[in-house]
């Protein structure tokens, strides 16, 4: 249920887009906090609100399918959530942020990063991003005290990190794993073998800063995304021989990626995280114990993005959120499953070729994201809505000359997933209790 406004009244807007390109530098390449600041001004936001101001007063069509309006349920969740926990103050506060970091960045992605063109400038970003981000990293392993070029130090002696959203080392490896797959999509548009190289090297350089970066859960989503790609290019018997035969690699892989921290991390501290993320859930099965207050009732971060939001928000804010990214990745999985023979004709037109190769590519993404979130505390990170938007203007793009694959909005598939959310916590509380 994809709405639109202004439908056959399609203006793109410009402007909008264009402080949509300067807010996401001020938000990841955030280079006013190269010097030390002790009270950085929060510019992007500013950027994001101008951004938002053009968005509304010019852009046409906007999208707003079923996904922003689970996100804006989480919105007003949030609140309902804080009062329910007699913190109604946090729950606004939270509700907030998530608008600014969630919602805003889904819809404007989906609706404004509407053309080959403008999808190639924030590849172009996205890609630049990872590179400072490695090169920053390089910086500190060269540097004797450990500190790069932004001031920003190691983290446990030897895990690189970057400043602002990716000053933990695994938000950045999130990052850097989730540019993998654009960096090959560029690399097989390109037509220039000098730019197919670069683009190769420069997927070495993102695996290299995952490895100095020293995320056993970024390197378990390169994993699945691997599983992925073999699945949809040799079919499910290959791809399951082919990962029997890599697990001797696996091991060693996993064997380079040793932790280097404290208790907390160990793989106890997590499974007892998980453990007390369900014991929460179960005094508050509805609203959870309210956004930001995990480590409020734990001491320590959940360890895990499914476990932290259904103890946050509960069993309706899980149930959004889990909804929102499984069924773009089903609207994905429809596009990826297309009978090309049916629509030679449409074929012809490249941009939809190149929206078919990005499904696969956004799906790859997603599959990242939700390995490595298994591990990670990362429910309500910004890139994830920015990916889910892209992927989602994909799909209406898509949508638009390949009408069959709206099947994956209709009630029944809505509701398959709204019973696989609660499947999925039970499913967290058998491995749990299994492993404890």
């Amino acid at each position: 249920m994809e709405k639109s406004v202004g439908l056959y009244d399609k203006n793109s807007s410009h402007l909008g887009f264009f402080f949509l390109f300067i807010y996401t530098i001020a938000l990841f390449i955030r280079p006013q906090e190269w010097t030390y600041n002790p009270d950085p001004t929060p510019i992007a936001r500013y950027f994001l609100i101008i951004a938002f101001i053009f968005f509304l007063a010019s852009q046409r069509p906007k999208l707003w399918g079923y996904q922003s309006w689970f996100l804006l349920g989480i919105v007003f969740l949030m609140p309902i959530s804080g009062l329910w926990n007699g913190w109604l103050g946090g729950g606004l506060f939270a509700s907030i942020d998530f608008a600014i970091y969630g919602l805003l960045p889904f819809i404007m992605y989906a609706s404004l990063v509407n053309s080959p063109a403008k999808r190639n400038w924030i590849f172009f970003l996205f890609t630049l991003t990872s590179i400072i981000m490695v090169h920053h990293g390089l910086s500190q392993r060269a540097n004797p005290d450990g500190i790069g070029w932004t001031g920003i130090s190691l983290i446990q002696d030897t895990r690189i990190r970057y400043v602002g959203l990716f000053n933990d080392p695994n938000d950045m490896s999130m990052f850097l794993l989730m540019n993998l797959p654009i960096l090959f999509y560029l690399r097989s548009n390109s037509q220039s073998l000098i730019m197919r190289f670069i683009y190769l090297a420069l997927v070495a350089g993102l695996l290299y800063g995952i490895y100095l970066a020293n995320s056993r859960g970024a390197l378990i989503g390169l994993i699945f995304m691997c599983l992925a790609y073999c699945y949809f290019q040799f079919g499910t018997v290959k791809a399951t021989l082919a990962s029997i035969i890599s697990l001797p690699i696996t091991f060693i892989a996993m064997s380079l990626f040793r932790e280097i921290s404290a208790d907390e991390d160990s793989a106890y501290g997590r499974i007892d995280a998980w453990y007390e993320g369900i014991q929460m859930l179960k005094s508050s099965p509805l609203f959870g114990v309210g956004a930001n207050q995990f480590i409020e009732n734990h001491g320590r971060t959940a360890h895990n993005s499914y476990v932290l939001i259904f103890a946050e928000l509960g069993l309706i804010g899980y149930t959004l959120w889990f909804m929102t990214i499984i069924l773009t990745m089903i609207m994905l999985l429809k596009i990826i499953n297309i009978d090309s023979s049916k629509y030679e004709s449409e074929l012809q037109d490249k941009t939809l070729r190149q929206n078919l190769a990005l499904a696969k590519i956004y799906f790859y993404c997603l599959i990242g994201f939700m390995a490595t979130a298994f591990f990670l505390s990362r429910s309500y990170i910004v890139f994830l809505y920015m990916f889910l938007g892209l992927a989602f203007g994909v799909y209406v793009q898509v949508r638009a000359k390949i009408p069959e694959v709206s099947a994956s909005e209709e009630p029944k598939t809505i509701l398959k997933i709204l019973f696989m959310a609660p499947l999925s916590v039970f499913t967290m509380y058998i491995i749990t209790i299994v492993l404890l």
